[in-house]
């Protein structure tokens, strides 16, 4: 049977049970049963583990560190603007979450130190070994006379464009010498200033070696590398040509020649090629001056160009020195394309001043002709005229001793 509805006081309940057949509906036999009612418990319990994670989700961890992070990010810009970097200490990142989430509480703040006593030993790295290049390259290339092709012998005849071509290379010599010991010379003056400097200032912490030469000394160490290396391929330079001319004044032949010139090139591309890496490894963390020694170069150009033209603190020696710099590589390009045409001038004036020593030394400069040259053709006229007339008369008077002698016989 359907169960009938029974109205209590209170609220409304509706109950659905079922009475036994023979029995009446409504007399008091009848048992009424409770309804399905659903679990609230495993309701209330779903319920309080979803607020609970929510709570997590959006509850702040490690509130401490957190304030101190952000609080050295204020102090520190670089760390403001989380640069997250592989295999970096200044910030590391959870792995349970990917780099494009990023919440503050996954990074980590870096540990800030006083590098300034390893930053003084970089320097100090760069300073040695300049000082030891430069008094070999002083010996080289001004204490040691330069080699020079033995002279001509019966045997052995060397051609003039060949001396000439040595005479070149000793100028080029001469002019790489004092470009590379200079630029050594650069490199200890700057490193010792910067080893002063990061002696007796105080520096702010930072977190790493790289991180405080690129805020604080970021000029002089581009500087210092940068001459460094213009120094090295100097004195690789002066090592090859001095030992072409000594080859060639020791008769040595093309294949030996060939020979040492492939192999001081060789050990010359290495060395390139060992600064090159160097300069795209940087601080290890991806960021460098660049890929290559040219931008190593570049860098160390902008940073002076930027320091000599600063409004708050101009450097006008740093820009003479740019200036000058500019001036002789241009000189040295021209000797290069167009030859020394100067040279050229400077001997043919020797050649006038070899002919004008023949000539008397008696003779007033008001008296001079315009060239000398033209001087030594009309001396040389002058003397070959005396000698046509004086040649009869001397025979004339060689046969009178002859024909006195003859009359005085008889």
């Amino acid at each position: 049977r359907l169960s009938r509805i029974k109205t209590t006081k209170g609220p409304t309940r509706f109950s659905s049970t079922a009475t036994t057949m023979g029995e009446r509906a409504d007399g008091p036999s009848m048992k009424a049963r409770p309804c399905a009612r659903p679990n609230f418990f495993a309701t209330a319990a779903i319920i309080s583990l979803g607020l609970v994670g929510l709570a997590n989700a959006f509850a702040t961890r490690d509130a401490a560190s957190l304030s101190a992070s952000s609080f050295r990010c204020r102090r520190h810009p670089r760390i403001h603007n989380l640069r997250i970097r592989r295999d970096s200490n200044a910030c590391r990142l959870n792995k349970s979450h990917s780099s494009s989430q990023l919440n503050a509480a996954d990074v980590v703040a870096p540990v800030l130190s006083d590098f300034a006593p390893a930053a003084t030993s970089l320097f100090n790295n760069m300073k040695l070994p300049a000082a030891v290049v430069t008094a070999g390259m002083i010996s080289l290339g001004f204490a040691t006379g330069f080699p020079e092709l033995p002279e001509d012998t019966p045997e052995r005849r060397y051609c003039p464009s060949l001396r000439r071509r040595c005479e070149s290379l000793r100028r080029l010599h001469i002019v790489m010498a004092s470009i590379s010991v200079t630029s050594e010379l650069v490199v200890v003056m700057w490193a010792a200033v910067e080893v002063n400097q990061l002696t007796e200032r105080s520096f702010l912490p930072a977190a790493s070696v790289w991180d405080l030469i690129q805020r604080d000394c970021d000029l002089a160490w581009s500087a210092v590398n940068s001459h460094f290396v213009l120094g090295i391929i100097g004195l690789v330079s002066m090592l090859a040509i001095r030992a072409y001319v000594m080859l060639l004044a020791a008769e040595a032949s093309s294949a030996l020649m060939s020979a040492a010139m492939s192999g001081t090139a060789a050990a010359l591309c290495l060395m390139i090629s060992v600064v090159n890496r160097g300069v795209e490894s940087g601080g290890g963390d991806g960021i460098g001056y660049g890929k290559t020694i040219l931008d190593l170069f570049q860098h160390y150009v902008v940073l002076l160009f930027q320091s000599a033209t600063d409004a708050e603190s101009p450097g006008p020696l740093e820009f003479s020195a740019i200036v000058l710099e500019t001036a002789s590589i241009g000189f040295a390009l021209q000797v290069i394309l167009f030859g020394e045409s100067d040279k050229v001038e400077s001997d043919k004036q020797e050649e006038i001043d070899d002919l004008a020593s023949f000539l008397p030394l008696d003779l007033e400069p008001s008296v001079m002709p315009p060239t000398l040259l033209e001087q030594e053709k009309v001396e040389v006229s002058q003397m070959e005229k005396m000698n046509n007339k004086t040649e009869p008369s001397t025979a004339r008077k060689k046969s009178k001793p002859n024909s006195d002698t003859s009359v005085n016989v008889y």
